[in-house]
């Protein structure tokens, strides 16, 4: 079968799965909402007891299911009921998206690079135990979850800053004291941190080592180097699509540690705003935000699947 025709199969039954697995969730977010006593139903309506009712002066009923749907794929996510009442939903999401989409990307770029040199980097000869320790080194602040190297950060950054300014060698920074400014430093503190935390270092290192060992025993590489063809080059379009499927696989899952990062940073980006819509109980934003991070993830996985079939069409459905 042509590789076109079996790239666009598998994309296909990917789109497929997403749709079937996206209407499962919205119907179960919408349903939550329903029931959720005390709060409001997804476009901003009051529920009590269980019970959908109308805000007193909105003189229309909370909408049904397909409604709020409708709504919903025409970008109108209803309006915030607590954190900015009355504000657009939509005001809100798409702005902290963004932020969290160049922290993301960011983070698993960096995390990919140094996966990268390690996997890489020759384990004897000239500079061996060096490397084995930054290895080591590597793996172990890899296991640390995300909200204790933010701690980590924290106190360090505060001690030294205040430290420095105390002798007189500096004035206080401006991201002094950290977090808690919209500063550069806390969003590339952020990004480092996502790098390493959470087990994705670690994680990728292990799959990057194993793809370059495994590409280093093919057999095309013989006859590369048999026609003259720069081995690397060969060798590199072969683990391109392996590394980039790792990444994309693991994007989705560090759509977690970002609640978790953002929050503790207090970057005003999805996971912070999952948190605080949590927190309020401002429903109409929680559902916008899981809505659309349950995009996200689907949309990781069509991007996994692409890449493999496009790699090797025998792959289809899996690794």
């Amino acid at each position: 079968m042509p590789r076109g025709l079996t790239v666009a199969r598998e994309l296909g039954r990917q789109l497929l799965a997403a749709i079937l697995v996206l209407g499962g969730v919205s119907l179960l977010l919408y349903a939550a909402a329903q029931s959720a006593p005390g709060a409001a139903t997804p476009g901003g309506e009051v529920v009590g007891a269980g019970v959908s009712s109308a805000l007193p002066d909105s003189g229309r009923p909370a909408p049904g299911y397909l409604s709020w749907m409708t709504r919903t794929l025409g970008g109108d996510f209803g309006t915030s009921t607590v954190l900015q009442q009355g504000r657009p939903v939509a005001d809100l999401l798409w702005p902290a998206a963004g932020r969290s989409l160049g922290l993301a990307v960011t983070g698993l770029g960096l995390g990919g690079a140094l996966a990268l040199g390690l996997a890489l980097a020759p384990q004897r000869g000239s500079g061996g135990a060096l490397l084995v320790g930054a290895d080591a080194g590597a793996q172990l602040v890899s296991t640390v979850p995300v909200f204790l190297l933010v701690y980590a950060a924290a106190v360090g950054g505060n001690g030294v800053a205040a430290w420095g300014a105390r002798a007189g060698w500096w004035n206080l920074p401006g991201w002094f004291p950290f977090p808690g400014r919209d500063h550069w430093v806390v969003w590339v503190t952020g990004a480092a941190i996502l790098a390493v935390g959470d087990g994705l270092l670690s994680d990728l290192r292990h799959r990057f080592r194993g793809d370059v060992t495994e590409v280093a025993r093919e057999e095309y590489l013989v006859g590369a180097r048999l026609l003259g063809l720069p081995v690397w080059a060969t060798a590199a379009r072969a683990l391109a699509p392996r590394l980039v499927g790792h990444l994309a696989a693991r994007a989705s899952l560090a759509l977690g540690s970002l609640v978790v990062l953002e929050s503790a940073l207090g970057w005003p980006g999805l996971g912070n705003l999952a948190w605080r819509a949590a927190a309020a109980r401002d429903l109409p934003v929680l559902l916008a935000v899981a809505l659309l991070m349950a995009v996200v993830v689907r949309c990781g996985a069509i991007a996994e699947q692409a890449v493999w079939t496009v790699a090797d069409p025998r792959r289809r459905g899996g690794r």
